[in-house]
């Protein structure tokens, strides 16, 4: 392996089945042994970021245009990192994971205990068919089973979460290839956002979820960048607005009322082999999803899926800039929305 590759463990299955306990696990793993751990998650980062901040994880967004080529997907790696993990769901239904599976020829398969002997089966019996199911087992496929009573002889999760036999996970090998910019500007955040932000200004002051001492913070304007980020409630909102800080709001509903969620309206209509297809073959921004389908909050110029439905992806409020949906710094830097000096 030259000096600019490095290792990536790609972890792989279904929701509930322990991936995000089992990443940072190996995460804590290889940092003990004084190695720098980059984590990556695509798409279901807006979901977990929080458990990666709160346990001092570097954790990095990979967006579906990543997904294109073994090219692209360098693109998007941080460099500076000894070791890469990346986390992918619904790895057998759909055609996003999928692509992403494509571009790996070693990829770790977790899996609860309980279902370990009927795994398949339960699968078949919970979703049906999964179209990408037999293209995932073509590859060289190293089992971790989770949850488990006792240790075994393969890679395992215990149920007192410790990670045994971790020397036999497989790996990839990857040239990362993305530096951040950065800058000293005082930055605040609060909720689920991004979490390139922190690498792009490393002074930044995270409140986690206590949106009331943020707000606190938030009034007294005495920084550059706000960041409000996503959480579950719904109905909270702000009246203040900052008259000169520049804010990056995740969390739409605080400052617009009404708005309409894409996953508690939207069926899935496409073909999910075609869009995999289109993922691979079709320019970033074209049509991957057809109208008033799941995957048509998909259709606009970063592949970036859209949270509520009649809300363009960005828009503006004054110095509020309005993101509807997981845009990451990335996409606001080429679109001039974040200027890093």
């Amino acid at each position: 392996m030259s000096s600019t590759r490095r290792k990536i463990y790609v972890l792989a299955s279904l929701s509930g089945q322990g991936k995000t306990t089992t990443a940072m696990l190996l995460e804590k793993y290889f940092r003990s042994q004084g190695l720098k751990v980059a984590c990556l998650q695509p798409i279901k980062g807006q979901w977990d970021v929080g458990l990666y901040l709160k346990n001092n994880c570097y954790h990095y967004n990979i967006p579906v245009e990543a997904a294109k080529s073994i090219a692209s997907f360098e693109k998007w790696l941080p460099v500076g990192y000894d070791i890469y993990t990346m986390e992918i769901s619904f790895a057998y239904g759909s055609p996003i994971s999928a692509s992403h599976i494509s571009l790996f020829q070693n990829v770790n398969e977790v899996i609860s205990y309980e279902v370990k002997d009927n795994w398949k089966n339960y699968i078949l019996g919970k979703y049906g068919p999964l179209p990408f199911w037999d293209d995932f087992h073509s590859r060289n496929v190293q089992r971790i089973i989770t949850r488990t009573p006792q240790v075994l002889e393969n890679p395992c999760v215990d149920n007192i979460f410790k990670l045994h036999n971790a020397d036999q996970l497989v790996f990839d090998s990857i040239e990362p290839k993305m530096a951040l910019p950065k800058s000293d500007r005082t930055a605040i955040a609060v909720g689920a956002f991004p979490a390139e932000f922190w690498d792009i200004f490393p002074n930044l002051k995270w409140y986690a979820y206590d949106y009331s001492s943020f707000l606190q913070r938030y009034k007294q304007e005495n920084y550059d960048i706000a960041i409000i980020g996503a959480c579950t409630n719904d109905k909270m909102r702000f009246s203040y607005k900052p008259k000169k800080p520049l804010v990056f709001c995740y969390h739409p509903v605080v400052y617009i009322e009404n708005l309409k969620n894409y996953y508690h309206s939207t069926p899935v209509k496409t073909d999910l082999m075609e869009i995999y297809s289109r993922i691979k073959s079709e320019p970033v921004g074209s049509q991957l999803g057809m109208n008033d389908c799941l995957y048509a909050s998909l259709n606009n110029k970063f592949w970036t899926f859209q949270e509520y439905l009649g809300l363009d992806l960005i828009s503006v409020q004054d110095n509020i800039i309005i993101c509807n949906g997981w845009v990451l710094p990335q996409y606001l830097i080429q679109e001039g929305y974040l200027e890093v000096i």
